[in-house]
């Protein structure tokens, strides 16, 4: 192993020297995350610290929930004074405008004769693709 003075200065974090100074020997890894251990800890708590977390706890949940219902209080207030009845007219004539021409639609779509056009169409399509055989009727798989 090279001491500090004889090392290379490009090399100046070899791993031998990084070794000696985490001290690891040649082969141990680094120590790893380990749950059992932590999990014991937890268990070697007193009454005081489990108390003592639950107070804190509880202190955050309350803490946050008076944010939120601060937030919600200022909002009710900016938002109670908004006068949407112009807003609320507008959208009512659009849907009055979008029913009218909904219900001419549906009256125009209620004829009879509109029906047999349509019919008549998709057999006329049916028999002009038959007869220039451009589709098959049977389809083969491979």
């Amino acid at each position: 192993m090279k001491d500090m003075d004889q090392m290379d200065q490009l090399d100046t974090l070899s791993e031998d020297v990084l070794r000696r100074a985490l001290q690891l020997e040649a082969d141990e890894g680094p120590p790893r995350f380990d749950a059992v251990a932590l999990a014991a800890a937890a268990e070697r708590r007193t009454v005081l610290e489990h108390v003592l977390r639950a107070v804190r706890g509880t202190a955050l949940v309350g803490t946050s929930l008076g944010i939120e219902i601060f937030v919600a209080m200022i909002a009710f207030d900016a938002l109670a004074d908004v006068d949407v009845t112009g807003l609320a007219s507008v959208a009512l004539s659009l849907d009055a405008a979008v029913a009218e021409r909904v219900v001419g639609l549906g009256q125009f779509t209620a004829d009879p004769s509109v029906a047999v056009a349509a019919l008549a169409a998709v057999l006329f399509a049916i028999v002009y693709e038959r007869s220039t055989g451009r589709e098959p009727l049977n389809v083969r798989s491979s």
